[in-house]
């Protein structure tokens, strides 16, 4: 095992994963970069023993005490004195830790496509000016995204966007769903905002699936009594790599799984499926509410009546039944890089396409062979690390493409 590998699994207490390894290394680099600067920094300074100033004499005891306890934040920084009189080369303070937030928000109407252009150009500035990174979808019709920074400068960000629309964000209509107190290496890499046609691709025309069309709303734990309903089917908006490591498992032979590669395949699995969904309670949900919105919608345009969702999606559901996961098994697939989170109990529900062992974290960047397909596979760690290299990318197909598999005619 790699030297850097070793060390942090023996820091954390368990196998650390890629991106962890990544960090712990660039910041030991980091600080050897800035003590070889700090040290010919110093070989420069002509006399340096005989002309140490008195500042930096009283600085010595606290930066050596400093030293001994490597745990004690102070550690982490010099006191003013020493700090004032440093090189600028020194290394910056290690920030603290990241709050992601993810959350969608439609307008009351269409943005004109200059007022998409000017939210772009404010949610930009706005973002760098409060060290938010991550990835903002900028629609006519709304608001997407998943963004990650400090605790402060993502509620600040979020503030921002209140002032900016406020008949958006105003007046708390938007639900901002904060995940606090995680470590530096889940922050996203770099600010993307960009213009989209939807804030979700479904590919039909949004005025065919008008928002006041759309299921009512119900509260995790009011979603959880109603799966409970011998009357009620359940239908899953996710994709289908998403649903593989966790989903709602009811009492019951009640739940349609749409094993979909992408959402613009929905509108035919209506079609396709209508008659099992008329004359039932249809109760939808996705990761954090906002598939859901238009696709109830388009279900209540196509005369499919007493639709629900799942207000605030998964996210809200697990943070009601934490402990036991309620009606929830498996994991909760997320956008960001924690890949996934789950209830306290929660079980491995996947395999690795390639072994076929007990494995849920989508982090091998595998996708099927299919190329009509591509979709993430889960890839196990061991194998990822086999003698002789990972297993070939053509050999890797999803459940829905592997030969035999229920989909392979549709997918080829």
């Amino acid at each position: 095992m790699p030297k850097a590998r070793a060390k942090l699994e023996k820091k954390l207490g368990r196998e650390p994963t890629k991106e962890e390894v990544a960090t712990y290394k660039a910041k030991k680099k980091a600080k050897k970069a800035a003590k070889a600067e700090q040290r010919a920094a110093a070989a420069a300074s002509p006399n340096k023993e005989k002309k140490r100033s008195a500042e930096t004499e009283a600085a010595a005891p606290a930066a050596k005490k400093a030293k001994a306890a490597p745990g004690d934040p102070a550690a982490a920084a010099p006191p003013a004195a020493a700090r004032s009189s440093s090189s600028s080369s020194a290394a910056p303070e290690e920030p603290g830790p990241v709050t992601i937030v993810l959350f969608y928000a439609y307008c009351e109407g269409l943005m004109s496509k200059q007022r998409q252009t000017a939210a772009i150009k404010f949610c930009v500035e706005s973002l760098k000016t409060h060290g938010v990174t991550g990835r903002l979808r900028v629609a006519r019709e709304g608001y997407n995204g998943t963004l990650t920074g400090p605790t402060a400068g993502v509620r600040a960000f979020t503030a921002s966007l209140e002032t900016f629309d406020a008949a958006t964000f105003g007046n708390g209509r938007v639900d901002f769903k904060y995940v606090d107190g995680l470590p530096r290496n889940q922050m996203l890499k770099g600010v993307k905002c960009w213009p989209v046609a939807e804030i979700v691709t479904y590919g039909f025309d949004a005025r065919d699936a008008p928002l006041d069309k759309g299921g009512t709303h119900l509260a995790p734990a009011d979603f959880h009594r109603a799966l409970e309903d011998p009357d009620a089917v359940v239908v899953d908006v996710r994709n289908y790599n998403e649903s593989l490591i966790g989903k709602f498992a009811p009492p019951g032979d009640k739940v349609l799984d749409p094993m979909m590669r992408r959402s613009t395949e929905f509108p035919k699995w209506v079609a396709d499926n209508r008659h099992k969904l008329e004359d039932k309670k249809v109760l939808m949900y996705c990761t954090g509410g906002v598939r859901c919105e238009r696709a109830s919608a388009y279900m209540g345009s196509q005369g499919i009546k007493n639709v629900f969702q799942l207000e605030g999606g998964i996210h809200r559901y697990l943070e009601e039944f934490q402990s036991d996961g309620g009606h929830w098994v498996g994991k909760n697939y997320t956008f960001d890089k924690r890949f996934s989170h789950g209830a306290d109990n929660a079980r491995v529900i996947s395999a690795c396409v390639h072994c076929g062992d007990p494995w849920d974290r989508y982090q091998a960047q595998a996708k099927c062979a299919n190329r009509s397909c591509a979709i993430e596979v889960l890839l196990c760690r061991p194998c990822q690390r086999q003698a002789g290299g990972p297993p070939p990318k053509a050999s890797l197909f999803c459940d829905l493409c592997k030969p035999g598999g229920n989909k392979c005619a549709r997918a080829a």
